[in-house]
């Protein structure tokens, strides 16, 4: 069973490695090329990220995690890009050198989705901008210096990820493992895609893929995934590994260990969007779960699951510590928490926009759930793949129904519905209207019960504005929370007497 989330302590993490900007540029394949059989994309919007060991920095940020980081960037916008955010996150970019003599590597994707297809956006190409060679003297000194610093500061974990731009050569990676272990410094390595990894040499663990292991121990894991335990145990020995953790795919982790100790950890994942960030986000929870003081398996499950919602995402994002803690209650048969932020919940509908998914909305107080509510939100969950439920507040509640309402607090009525098989999640919002919140989600489908005509509904306009539709519910005749509170006040049956024999 993974621990509480809370038992992951305030640790602080060195991350070494490759820096990259990752740009993603979003539109739509509207026709094919007059000038070549390709498609064309018309460009929607784009964005900028920080990727490489970038993204293990704001994965750790996302998670309330401080972190220091060794890296290489050109004396160039991306460069500054980089620092700037990483800055802003919290980490701490003294160790980043800064080149002049190479660009900051850049990393273009351009994503796009085929109009009223239904499909969700693929990416259609990438451009990657860089120059791969090993660092020169006054780099390669530079990032001495910064080692040497990084490590009087007493790291609770190093982290090294090596995306193979030649920043980390051999003599980089052995001072920095030696330096770290003789320290007491548990080094854990995202390790590159060449079968090259004499580097790692005494390293406390490697965290390769599928296709960076079978490249390194000449096992084809791709059709021999039998072999799983050979090709780590060749690999745990070869490197003189504590322990070698394959990640999988659709296999989930194998852990393999000095002393024969080993685990298979099935997968956790419930569809697949984008795999990109999926190893970023291995090497940052097993780093930050052995900093904590967890156990290596419980540190692999919680390292899986973090994986298992990061392919969900489209393009290199962080894990929120709610979308942890909600697939760690899953995963143990706990109800997880559906009540969510509003800003949670617009990152949960941009997310699903982007792969496509039809996201409903309808609204209410619901205070004391009864039959009439379960029909609108069955009928309202078949309308599309996610249903989103706004709840008044208790003071919103107050206002609209009188001072002896609600009858329930809002966290009661939020975990009722949150019980529901057809909720996925609940927001609570405190106007008493839940316009502003339709306009921040901007749903697909909005659902109302059929005693308002459509005109009345509140954010009609919005949706239908941005391409979606209004649907109406029939409802239980005579089921409403008010005249429920009547019947128990007056001690009136609300259904027919057993009849006796």
């Amino acid at each position: 069973m993974i621990p509480e989330l809370d038992s992951l302590r305030e640790v602080r993490i060195l991350v070494v490695g490759d820096l990259m900007v990752d740009e993603y540029v979003y539109g739509d394949i509207e026709r094919i090329s007059p000038e070549a059989p390709v498609p064309v994309v018309q460009g929607k919007h784009h964005e900028m990220r920080v990727g490489g060991a970038g993204s293990v920095v704001t994965n750790l940020a996302a998670l309330g995690i401080e972190s220091s980081v060794i890296g290489l960037v050109g004396d160039d916008e991306g460069g500054e890009f980089i620092r700037q955010a990483m800055d802003e996150a919290g980490c701490s970019v003294g160790g980043v050198v800064v080149s002049q003599s190479r660009p900051t590597s850049r990393k273009t994707r351009i994503l796009a989705g085929v109009q009223h297809s239904g499909r969700g956006q693929q990416q259609v190409l990438r451009l990657d901008m860089e120059e791969r060679r090993p660092t020169d003297g006054l780099e390669q000194a530079a990032l001495i210096g910064a080692i040497g610093d990084a490590l009087e500061e007493a790291p609770d974990a190093v982290l090294i990820s090596d995306y193979e731009k030649g920043l980390l050569g051999e003599e980089i990676l052995k001072l920095l493992i030696e330096s770290a272990r003789s320290r007491s410094i548990p080094v854990l390595v995202d390790p590159c895609r060449s079968g090259n990894w004499s580097g790692y040499r005494g390293a406390t663990l490697i965290c390769p893929n599928r296709y960076e292991a079978s490249s390194a121990s000449g096992i084809d894991l791709a059709t021999a995934v039998e072999r799983q335990l050979e090709a780590g145990k060749l690999l745990l020995d070869d490197l003189d590994l504590d322990h070698c953790i394959l990640t999988l795919d659709r296999d989930g982790i194998t852990r393999v260990s000095r002393g024969g100790d080993n685990r298979r950890h099935p997968t956790v994942v419930h569809g697949v969007t984008d795999v990109a960030g999926a190893g970023d986000m291995v090497l940052s929870l097993l780093g930050l779960a052995l900093a904590s003081g967890w156990n290596i398996d419980d540190a692999c499950q919680l390292a899986n699951l973090g994986a298992g919602i990061e392919v969900q995402k489209v393009g290199v994002q962080p894990v929120e510590r709610w979308e942890l803690e909600a697939a760690r209650k899953a995963l143990i048969g706990e109800t997880p928490d559906a009540l969510r932020s509003r800003e949670q919940m617009r990152e949960i509908a941009e997310r699903s926009r982007s792969a496509a998914q039809v996201v409903v909305f309808t609204n209410g107080c619901f205070d004391l759930l009864h039959a009439g509510h379960l029909q609108l939100l069955e009928a309202a969950r078949a309308f599309g793949d996610l249903l989103v439920v706004g709840i008044n507040s208790d003071e919103s509640v107050q206002r609209l129904k009188g001072p002896e309402r609600p009858i329930m607090p809002v966290e009661d009525r939020a975990r009722l519905l949150g019980g529901l098989a057809c909720v996925d999640h609940v927001v609570m919002f405190e106007e008493d209207t839940p316009e502003q919140l339709i306009r921040e989600l901007l749903p697909d489908v909005l659902v109302k019960g059929s005693d308002y005509q459509a005109s009345d509904v509140v954010g009609r306009e919005v949706v239908e504005a941005a391409g979606g539709r209004i649907e109406r519910i029939t409802l239980v005749q005579g089921a409403s929370t008010t005249g429920l509170i009547e019947r128990i006040r007056a001690g009136t049956r609300t259904c027919p007497p057993t009849p006796e024999g």
